[in-house]
């Protein structure tokens, strides 16, 4: 289940930095912090902000559920992982 969440998560930010969709990069990192540091009422709001339907929506939840069962330490080293992914030329 824990590698279930974090290739979930690997797919998401390698789809969002294609050069199809780079304009998303910018907004990722917050959404990123949010799925692996935040309580699950602020990730809702942080979701929000982007408009997904009710199964995209309901997706995310399931991840962020699944994220929070990781240890602290390795949810930190995640997000500084795909942080440092959409700060690189991989987004340009």
């Amino acid at each position: 289940v824990k590698l279930l969440a974090v290739t979930l998560t690997l797919v998401t930010l390698a789809l969002c930095c294609s050069s199809a969709s780079a304009k998303i990069c910018p907004s990722f990192p917050q959404i990123l912090e949010s799925l692996f540091r935040h309580t699950l009422p602020r990730f809702e709001t942080v979701l929000e902000n982007v408009s997904p339907n009710w199964d995209m929506r309901n997706a995310a939840i399931e991840l962020q559920k699944l994220a929070d069962t990781l240890p602290e330490k390795t949810r930190g080293d995640i997000f500084r992982l795909m942080e440092k992914v959409v700060q690189s030329s991989m987004c340009d």
